[in-house]
């Protein structure tokens, strides 16, 4: 290997050997564009960004860094919402009005009555009567009750030598002043007047 020394024969050097090269220092400016840009991140970011300080490299780490500065600083700042527990607390009222039994009975008595007449429709349309929808006890206590009220009915007849009995006081040329029941005109053995055709009881 070829050596070459200068005139003085102090220094030599190789054409193979390369001097180190001289280390940047770090400007003024990077350092004020670094602490401006932890103080401040937009600002020290424009400005390194437009003055060109640092290499691209170094510039995209400062920027990350600033970043993360910011992220943390808007969550410390943000304010925290708080949710309040409110326990539903339940309500008493002061007074209940109770419903009058009258209207209550009434309320119930037309609802049994529309189902009543609702059956009775469909029994009729299929060719049926009332006393399809009855009991043999309803049955039975309907007829008494007719019974009843056909021997407790009022017709009339004369006073004296009465053979028939008849529908009311007046019956053709005839003024029947006495006045007595069906049950009562029966047990007598009076007859029906064919003319006026009175109510008659055959029990």
């Amino acid at each position: 290997m070829k050596t070459r020394f200068n005139q003085s024969g102090s220094a030599a050097y190789s054409p193979n050997v390369q001097q180190p090269g001289r280390k940047k220092s770090v400007s003024g400016r990077g350092v004020f564009g670094l602490v401006l840009s932890l103080l401040i991140p937009p600002l020290g970011l424009m400005f390194l960004w437009r003055k060109g300080v640092f290499r691209t490299r170094g510039r995209m780490f400062i920027t990350a860094i600033a970043t993360i500065e910011m992220m943390v600083f808007c969550i410390l700042i943000m304010p925290k919402e708080t949710i309040e527990t409110h326990l539903p607390a339940p309500v008493v009222p002061v007074a209940v009005t109770r419903a009058p039994e009258t209207d209550t009975l009434t309320a119930l008595s037309n609802i049994e009555q529309l189902l009543y007449e609702q059956q009775l429709a469909e029994i009729k349309s299929q060719g049926g009567s009332e006393e399809d929808l009855m009991t043999d006890e309803q049955l039975a206590q309907i007829r008494a009750e007719e019974e009843e009220a056909l021997k407790n009915t009022i017709v009339y007849s004369v006073y004296n030598g009465a053979i028939r009995y008849h529908k009311s006081k007046i019956c053709g040329t005839q003024t029947n002043g006495r006045q007595l029941t069906v049950e009562q005109a029966m047990s007598e053995g009076l007859a029906v007047c064919p003319n006026c055709n009175p109510p008659v009881w055959t029990g």
